[in-house]
């Protein structure tokens, strides 16, 4: 595999790039708070509030239909002076109104109670699914922003220093030939060429 070559032509390409990930690690790694934050709330609503809530109204909504049920029986065997029973309408209401009560709150807290089951395996599943998502936020986002940071230093630094001495560069180091060799070029060493012809004759 041949390695990777970037072509960098602009430094503050890079600054605008970890900027950018920098505003991203902060709002991505806030909105994973928020909703882990609301995903719990739900799982502690439901376990430690509705149900609770619901068994409490139960109990009370129980009592008010015995209450009304009571109240309607005494009507029932009340007698008036001519002998005639008295109209029990508002008292057999009453009853119906708590028995739908009643029988509304023990819906809900059933389905409180199976929210409560399945809740903390969504939960679970939820958790699961983000995992990846909250490797990144928490470790690679991070790394490549120190990453980033370290490669603009580079450059800048790189930049900012002196231009390189060609003339340095070409000089042999001490024990070298006093002049390079030109054979890799198809050519050859000014030392190895033809005399000239008029020495030659």
């Amino acid at each position: 595999m041949e390695p990777t070559q970037a072509n960098v032509l602009s430094v503050d390409v890079l600054q605008r790039l970890r900027a950018a990930i920098i505003r991203a690690h902060e709002d991505m790694g806030l909105a994973l708070a928020e909703a882990d934050s609301e995903v719990d709330r739900a799982v502690v609503w439901v376990e430690r509030d509705r149900v609770p809530h619901w068994r409490s109204r139960i109990q009370r909504l129980g009592e008010q239909v015995n209450d009304a049920r009571s109240a309607l029986f005494r009507k029932e065997t009340v007698t008036s002076s001519k002998e005639s029973r008295p109209s029990v309408v508002d008292e057999k209401k009453a009853l119906a109104r708590a028995k739908a009560a009643l029988d509304d709150a023990e819906r809900r807290l059933q389905r409180s109670r199976a929210w409560a089951t399945a809740l903390p395996r969504d939960q679970a599943l939820y958790k699961g699914g983000v995992a990846s998502l909250a490797t990144m936020i928490d470790r690679e986002m991070p790394r490549a922003i120190v990453a980033l940071e370290r490669m603009t230093a580079a450059l800048e630094a790189y930049q900012r220093g002196p231009a390189p001495d060609l003339r340095a560069l070409l000089e042999p180091a001490p024990g070298e030939a006093s002049g390079p060799s030109m054979r890799r070029g198809g050519q050859v060493a000014p030392s190895e060429k033809a005399p000239p012809l008029e020495d030659a004759s």
